[in-house]
C-alpha cells in the first residue's frame, strides 16, 4: 500500500536510518572490521587503467599505512543476451544482487521537491532514456517515491516495470492538496508545516533507501536523487532520532553508496548546498543542465573501478575516519572516497534488533496468579548446596481445621509440587506426602519431602493439593527469594518432633523429616537441627538460648553434633517440652566470629 511507508518513515525507517546494512554477523567491538573502498584509476589521457595489483596501491588510514587484504577490479557493464531475472522475495533480491557483474541502481523521485510541468517532463524523459540506453540487461534497479513502502519494493531487471514507475512521476512542489489518508492526517496544516513534514519524509526515505540498497552487496551502489533541493530538516525535541542530511551521508559511506543528485530545472540552476554535500561526501556528482550526460556518467562510474578491502582496528565510535589512496605506479591518477564512518557504539544492538524484528514472537507462558491455600502449611529450609548453590528442603502438613469448618473442601492427602528456578527451568516436579502426626501412611510410596539445589534468586512454586482420590482440592502458587549462604551464615533451623523416647532415638537419622507445624504439646520432645557456616580460616562459635514470647532470655541450651554428611557444620538442640508452661517461646541460635555474628529464631507454641 502507498501509505504503508508513511508510518514507517516517522518511526521504523528512522530507526533503520542508523542501521548498518551488511547482512553478515557483527564482530566484537575489539575485532578488526572489513572496510571496502572503491577506487577509479586513469592514465594521463583519462583512460581507465585495468591492470593494477595490490602492490600498485598505498592505503593510509588517518595517516597510517594499512595492509591491503584484497584488490578486485569491477568491470564496466557489457551487453548480454540473458533473460531478465524475476525478483519475488528478499532472498531472490539478495541472490541477484550477489551476482559478480550485476550493477545496482536506486532512483529516488522526490515528488515533494520537484515542480510539475517542464521539470517533471524532463525527469521522465531523461530517466526513460537512461533505462533504454545506459542500463545493461542484468543491472538491478529500484525506483521509489517518498510514500512508497520499503517492505514491498524490490530491485528488478524488468525494464517495463522501471518505465511504468518513471512514467507515473509527477512533481508536487507547491501543491499541498493531500492525496491519501496519511497526508491528510500527518502532513497537514500551513504550507510551512507541510513543507517541514515533507522535508523530513524525504530525508527518511532517502536514508532508508540507501540502507536497503547498501545491504545487498559490498561493491559500489548508485543512488540517483531527483530533487530541486531539500532543506536541512528542522531538529525538534523528541525527534533527534529522525534522519538528516548527515545521517544519509553516514549511511551511504558505510554501505558504499554513491549519491548523484539530479536537479531537473532549466537552465542549469545553482544546486542546493544539501544536495552538493551529498554528492561530494559520497563520491558521487551533481547532475544538472545536461541530464543525459550526467546520467551516462553515473552509469559509467558504476563499473570500471577497483574494490580495495582492508581491515580497520578503529573502535565503534561513530566517527569519520579519513582514508587516502595513493598510486605506487607512475602516471596513474586515482579517485576514491575520502574515508568511512565507523559504526556507533550501539550499532551491534541495533543490527541484532533489526535482524530479528520480523521473527515470530516466542510463546508466552502464562503463570497462574499467586495464591496461598488455607488447606496446607508448608515449610521451606535453606542450607548450603554444591558449587555455590543453595539447597532447598520442602515439607508440608495439612492445616488445622478451623472450628466450625465442616470440611467442605475435603482433607488434603497428597500434594504435587513443581519448583522452577530463576531461569524457568524445572528443579523438582512430583508428588510429596505430608509430614506430621496427621499424615496418611502410604508405606513410603511417596517421599515426604522435596530436596533440590538451585542458584540464589527467585523460586517459583506451584502446588496442586489433592485428596485420597487424587481430586484437586485447591492450588497454592507463591514466589520465594532464595538467598546465598556465604560468609558467616546460618541455615534454616528445622524442627523434628517425637512423642516418646523410641521416636526420639530415630530423629538423628539422616532420613528423618522435619515438620512444618510450630504447635506442640507438653508431652513432646523436639530436636532442632541447623547448620552454621563461616570462612575456612574462621569457623564460627555457635550458641543457643531459649527466649520468652517477648524475647527475654530464659536459659542457655546445650548443643550437640547432629552428625550426617555435613557434620562439621551441623548442630542440634535437644528440647523437652515437659518443663515449659503453655505459651509461646523462641529458640535463638547465634553464630559468632571476630567480624560479627548472625542470628536466627524459631518460634513455637506449647499446648497443655
Amino acid at each position: 500500500m502507498r501509505n504503508s511507508l508513511a508510518l514507517a518513515v516517522s518511526v521504523a525507517l528512522s530507526i533503520a536510518a542508523a542501521a548498518q546494512p551488511p547482512p553478515a554477523p557483527q564482530a566484537p567491538p575489539s575485532a578488526a572490521r572489513l572496510v571496502h573502498v572503491d577506487v577509479f584509476a586513469s592514465d594521463a589521457r583519462g583512460r581507465a587503467v585495468e591492470d593494477l595489483k595490490a602492490a600498485d596501491f598505498e592505503l593510509r588510514e588517518e595517516g597510517a599505512v594499512q595492509p591491503i587484504e584484497s584488490v578486485r577490479f569491477v568491470p564496466a557493464a557489457r551487453a548480454r543476451d540473458e533473460s531478465p531475472a524475476v525478483i519475488r522475495s528478499v532472498a531472490d533480491e539478495r541472490t541477484a544482487a550477489g551476482s559478480s557483474d550485476a550493477r545496482l541502481f536506486a532512483v529516488f523521485l522526490d515528488e515533494y521537491h520537484v515542480s510539475a510541468g517542464a521539470s517533471s517532463d524532463r525527469v521522465r524523459e531523461a530517466l526513460t532514456r537512461f533505462v533504454d540506453r545506459d542500463l545493461a540487461p542484468d543491472d538491478l534497479v529500484v525506483v521509489m517515491k517518498p510514500l512508497d513502502s520499503l517492505f514491498a519494493i524490490r530491485m528488478t531487471t524488468d525494464r517495463e516495470t522501471m518505465r511504468r514507475a518513471i512514467a507515473g512521476f509527477d512533481g508536487r512542489r507547491g501543491d499541498y492538496q493531500p492525496r491519501n489518508s496519511y497526508e491528510r492526517n500527518y502532513i497537514a496544516g500551513t504550507p510551512a508545516r507541510i513543507d517541514a513534514a515533507r522535508t523530513q519524509v524525504a530525508w527518511s526515505a532517502i536514508n532508508a533507501l540507501a540502507v536497503h540498497v547498501g545491504g545487498l552487496a559490498d561493491r559500489r551502489k548508485t543512488l540517483i536523487v531527483v530533487s530541486e533541493g531539500v532543506d536541512a530538516a528542522d531538529r525538534r525535541r523528541g525527534q533527534e532520532y529522525l534522519a538528516t542530511r548527515d545521517t544519509v551521508v553516514r549511511s551511504a559511506n558505510r554501505a558504499n553508496v554513491a549519491i548523484y543528485p539530479l536537479d531537473p530545472r532549466e537552465p542549469a540552476p545553482d544546486v542546493s548546498a544539501a544536495l552538493q554535500t551529498l554528492a561530494a561526501e559520497t563520491d558521487g556528482s551533481v547532475i544538472a543542465g545536461d541530464l543525459d550526460a550526467g546520467l551516462e556518467r553515473a552509469s559509467r562510474e558504476s563499473g570500471g573501478y577497483y574494490l580495495l578491502t582492508y581491515r580497520t582496528h578503529r573502535p565503534d565510535d561513530g566517527r569519520f575516519h579519513a582514508v587516502e589512496i595513493r598510486a605506487a605506479r607512475a602516471a596513474v591518477h586515482l579517485r576514491a572516497r575520502k574515508g568511512f564512518v565507523a559504526a556507533p557504539p550501539d550499532e551491534a544492538l541495533r543490527t541484532a534488533l533489526l535482524a530479528h524484528i520480523n521473527d515470530p514472537k516466542p510463546p508466552v507462558v502464562r503463570e497462574p496468579a499467586p495464591h496461598v491455600s488455607p488447606l496446607v502449611r508448608p515449610w521451606f529450609g535453606i542450607s548450603q548446596g554444591a558449587g555455590g548453590t543453595s539447597r532447598v528442603t520442602f515439607v508440608w502438613e495439612p492445616a488445622s481445621r478451623v472450628p466450625g469448618d465442616r470440611g467442605a473442601h475435603g482433607s488434603p492427602a497428597r500434594l504435587v509440587l513443581t519448583a522452577r528456578g530463576p531461569d524457568g527451568s524445572v528443579l523438582f516436579e512430583g508428588p510429596v506426602a505430608p509430614t506430621g502426626p496427621a499424615a496418611i501412611d502410604e508405606a513410603g510410596a511417596t517421599p515426604a519431602r522435596a530436596v533440590f539445589d538451585m542458584p540464589p534468586g527467585r523460586l517459583r512454586l506451584q502446588m496442586s493439593i489433592q485428596d485420597v482420590t487424587s481430586r484437586v482440592l485447591d492450588t497454592d502458587v507463591r514466589d520465594i527469594a532464595i538467598r546465598e549462604l556465604k560468609g558467616v551464615s546460618i541455615g534454616t533451623p528445622e524442627v523434628l518432633r517425637s512423642r516418646n523416647a523410641r521416636e526420639f532415638r530415630t530423629l538423628d537419622a539422616e532420613n528423618s523429616v522435619p515438620v512444618a507445624s510450630r504447635e506442640f504439646s507438653r508431652t513432646e520432645r523436639l530436636l532442632i537441627r541447623f547448620a552454621a557456616y563461616g570462612p575456612i580460616d574462621a569457623e564460627p562459635t555457635v550458641s543457643a538460648k531459649l527466649l520468652t514470647r517477648l524475647g527475654q532470655p530464659m536459659r542457655e541450651l546445650p548443643l550437640m553434633s547432629a552428625g550426617g554428611a555435613d557434620a562439621g557444620h551441623e548442630h542440634a538442640i535437644d528440647l523437652p517440652l515437659a518443663g515449659l508452661a503453655p505459651g509461646e517461646y523462641f529458640v535463638e541460635v547465634v553464630a559468632t566470629t571476630g567480624s560479627g555474628d548472625v542470628r536466627d529464631r524459631v518460634g513455637f507454641r506449647v499446648t497443655p
